[in-house]
């Protein structure tokens, strides 16, 4: 089954803009399909202990929302790879605003992880909004890199 994850889409991201048509038509799939819908922001930095969001939260009752410290949602939050097993998950796409290299160190983390991982060409930039250049070295490390609309979601 998979995992579809959607990092640092909030908002308050210009670049945000840029990937929403594609990141949109993959969520309603995965809405429809009743699969297993992440939402991630990553890195945040604590402004203090009272300002911290909780790390994992329920935006819907089928769909998580994350908030990890750390680049690497995995690393940042202990229970999301053990919860995703759990679940049946062995394939995670991931797609969205790669803000400090957050989908690049996520996705590379998933792979350690013992996950499948397709990273979405048209739907992950930069927070200056151009693709990301990194898609060669993901694949070198064993990421499949898709375009959404040749991606198949396993629900």
């Amino acid at each position: 089954m998979d995992a579809l994850l959607v990092m640092n889409t909030e908002t308050s991201r210009p670049a945000t803009a840029e990937v929403t048509e594609q990141l949109g038509d993959i969520v309603m799939r995965a809405r429809t399909t009743g699969g297993v819908l992440v939402f991630v922001s990553a890195p945040v930095k604590d402004a203090g202990p009272e300002d911290q969001p909780e790390s994992v939260f329920v935006v819907d009752e089928e769909e998580l929302g994350l908030v990890s410290p750390t680049s690497d949602a995995f690393d940042g939050i202990d229970d999301l790879a053990p919860g995703l097993h759990d679940l049946g998950v062995d394939r995670i796409v991931i797609g969205g605003v790669d803000a400090q290299w957050a989908v690049k160190d996520t996705a590379m983390a998933a792979l350690a992880l013992n996950f499948d991982v397709i990273v979405l060409r048209d739907a992950t930039v930069t927070e200056q909004g151009p693709p990301v250049g990194w898609f060669t070295d993901a694949e070198s490390h064993g990421c499949m890199v898709k375009d959404t609309k040749d991606t198949w979601l396993r629900m």
